[in-house]
C-alpha cells in the first residue's frame, strides 16, 4: 500500500478520521518513528505544521526562507528575549534548516543515563546498532579536505599553534556544492535529512503525511481511543483557515521537545513535570575580523569543532564547552550583530573579511515550558552562575583561537559589545554579566521538557516514551532526553526514535 503527502492548504482533508497511530511532527523523531511503524504494518497518519519545501523552492532569501521554515517564522524566543529559540517548522523538520552535523551520542552520556537517571535499558550495547543505523541514514561521512573553507580552516589553524585538541566533524551531505545556505534549506537537495530518507520511506510503506496541520489539542488522553483537535493552516502556514479531527489508538507526538510540552500541556495531559526539565543548549557567537578575505558565507557552516576543553561530569553528564566554526547569510548575521545605522553599515561592509565561531556550552534542566491561561505559549530559562562562568572561558578561548589564527580584532556581540584588538585584553571578558536580552545567544538543541524517568516521581514519561497518567501517548524525540545527549542532537533523536518505534511496534504486535 502506497501513502501520500497532502498539503491541506490545498487540500481539504475529511472532517474526521480515524487511524491506528498519529504521529505529529516530521521531523527526526516523527519521520523516524511512521517509518519504522508503518515498515511493521501499522497504519499511520503524520501531521505537520510546516509545507514542503526542496529545490528551487528553497530561494536562498533570509526574509522568505525564515518566514517559511522556521516556527513563529524564526523569532521563537525566550520570555525575556534573551535566547533565540530555533526550531524548524517544514516536511522533514530541523534536518531541512540545520548545519548539518553529526555528532553521535556517546557511551559516557549513555551510562550516565542508566546510572543517574535509571534508564536501565538505554545502555551503549543496546543502542549501538541503533547509533549505527542513524549514521547510515544519514550518509554520515567526513568532508574532504578541500571542503574545509576559509573560516573553518582558520579555526584549525588557532588549534593547532594552540596545541589543543580539535576534530573535523561527520556531516550528513552527499553531493555538496558549497552554497553556504545551510540555515535556510539546501537548493541543491544535498542534506541526506529525513525529507529525503525517512520520509519516502514511510510514504512507500503506507504512512500519510497531511501538511500545514497544526495539532492543538488531544482529548480523552487516558482512554483506548484519543481525539486529535487539528487546525488547517493557509499556505504561507500564517492563519488558521480550518479544523478538523482524528480518531487514533496511539499518539506520537514528535514535534520538539518544545511543541512537544506545549501540546500535552495545552491537552492537561500527563503528571507536574511536563513541561519542565527543558536544556536549550544556548551557543555564544563570537566574531573576529582579518586582513585576508574569509567569505564564510560560502562552503559548509560547520566542519571543524575544538574539543579540547569538552567533558563528561558524573553528576551532570556532558560539560565544558566546545568551540566550532560558524558561517551565515546575511540577514542572520546582521541580526547577531550589536551595532545599528551608519555603525551596523560599516560592520557589514566588511563581511567578506568576517569569521565567526560559536561557543558550545551543554547546559543543564534550566528551563520550562508553560502554556499561559490566554493560550500563549511561554519558554523561561535562566543560567545559573557555573554556567555563565563557562560562557566567559569559552569566549577567552574562542577570543585566543582567532587571534592564533591571525585576527586583527574580536568581537563578543555584547550590548554593548566587547571588542578586544589583542589576547592581552582577555580581561575584559571578565566582565560580562550576560544580562537578560543583552546577548545574541541562540538555541538549536533543545531537550528535555518531557523527561524519560522510571517512575512518575522522577519524570514526565517512561523510559519506553509513554506519559505517565496517559494511556499509549508517547513521546519520541528530544523532549525525553534527561540530560544534553550531545552538542547536536540529529543523530541522537533518529537513534532513539528508532529504538522506541520498534518497541512501540513489537507490544502492539
Amino acid at each position: 500500500m502506497s501513502g501520500s503527502i497532502v498539503d491541506l492548504s490545498r487540500e481539504a482533508p475529511p472532517r474526521e478520521l480515524s487511524v491506528e497511530v498519529c504521529v505529529v511532527g516530521s521531523g527526526c523523531g516523527g519521520a523516524t518513528a511512521a517509518w519504522t511503524l508503518a515498515a511493521a504494518g501499522k497504519e499511520v497518519l503524520v501531521l505537520e505544521e510546516g509545507g514542503d519545501a526542496v529545490g528551487l523552492d528553497l530561494t536562498q532569501r533570509d526574509g522568505a526562507m525564515y518566514d517559511r521554515l522556521y516556527m513563529d517564522r524564526g523569532g521563537r524566543s525566550t520570555s525575556d528575549l534573551s535566547i533565540a529559540v530555533l526550531q524548524g517548522r517544514a516536511l522533514g523538520g530541523g534536518g531541512v534548516i540545520n548545519a548539518c552535523d553529526v555528532v553521535p551520542i556517546s557511551d559516557e552520556v549513555l551510562r550516565h543515563w542508566q546510572t543517574r537517571h535509571g534508564l536501565t535499558d538505554l545502555s551503549p550495547e543496546t543502542l549501538a546498532p541503533y547509533r549505527a543505523r542513524a549514521l547510515a541514514d544519514l550518509s554520515a561521512n567526513l568532508p574532504t579536505e578541500e571542503q574545509l573553507n576559509t573560516n573553518n580552516a582558520l579555526l584549525r589553524d588557532g588549534a593547532r599553534r594552540l596545541g589543543v585538541r580539535g576534530e573535523i566533524m561527520m556531516h550528513n551531505r552527499v553531493g555538496c556544492a558549497g552554497t553556504g545556505t545551510c540555515l535556510i534549506g539546501c537548493p541543491l537537495d544535498a542534506k541526506r535529512n529525513p525529507r529525503f530518507v525517512a520520509i519516502p520511506a514511510a510514504v512507500e510503506r503506507g504512512a500519510r503525511f497531511f501538511l500545514r496541520a497544526r495539532a492543538v489539542r488531544i482529548e480523552g488522553g487516558s482512554r483506548e481511543q484519543k481525539t486529535l483537535h487539528v487546525r488547517t493552516l493557509d499556505a504561507a502556514g500564517h492563519h488558521e483557515r480550518g479544523s478538523f479531527t482524528v480518531r487514533a489508538k496511539v499518539v506520537v507526538l514528535a514535534a520538539n521537545a518544545v511543541a512537544s510540552a506545549q501540546l500535552l500541556l495545552a491537552s492537561g495531559i500527563g503528571n507536574e513535570h511536563v513541561g519542565r526539565n527543558l536544556s536549550l543548549q544556548p551557543q555564544l557567537p563570537v566574531s573576529a575580523l582579518f586582513d585576508r578575505p574569509v567569505n564564510f558565507f560560502r562552503g559548509i557552516p560547520q566542519s571543524f569543532a575544538v574539543t579540547e576543553w569538552e567533558r563528561h561530569d558524573e553528576a551532570s553528564g556532558l560539560g565544558g564547552y566546545r568551540i566550532e566554526s560558524i558561517g551565515g547569510t546575511p540577514g542572520i548575521v546582521a541580526s547577531i550583530l550589536p551595532k545599528l545605522g551608519h555603525e551596523g553599515k560599516a560592520t557589514m561592509a566588511k563581511f567578506p573579511h568576517l569569521a565567526a565561531v560559536l561557543c558550545l556550552v551543554p547546559d543543564g534542566p534550566n528551563g520550562r515550558v508553560r502554556v499561559e491561561s490566554s493560550g500563549r505559549l511561554r519558554i523561561d530559562y535562566t543560567a545559573p552562575d557555573e554556567q555563565r562562568q563557562r560562557y566567559r572561558d569559552a569566549a577567552k578561548a574562542a577570543t585566543r583561537l582567532l587571534f592564533a589564527a591571525g585576527a586583527r580584532e574580536v568581537q563578543i556581540a555584547t550590548s554593548p559589545p566587547v571588542i578586544l584588538t589583542s589576547a592581552a585584553d582577555l580581561s575584559a571578558i571578565d566582565a560580562l554579566a550576560f544580562a537578560p536580552a543583552t546577548t545574541p545567544f541562540l538555541s538549536a538543541h533543545q531537550q528535555g521538557s518531557v523527561r524519560f524517568a522510571p517512575s512518575s516521581g522522577q519524570g514526565a514519561a517512561d523510559p519506553a516514551g509513554n506519559v505517565y497518567g496517559a494511556r499509549d501517548v508517547y513521546v519520541f524525540d528530544s523532549s525525553g532526553f534527561p540530560t544534553t545527549s550531545s552538542t547536536h542532537t540529529m543523530a541522537p533523536i533518529l537513534t532513539v526514535s528508532r529504538y522506541l518505534a520498534e518497541k512501540l511496534a513489537a507490544r502492539l504486535g
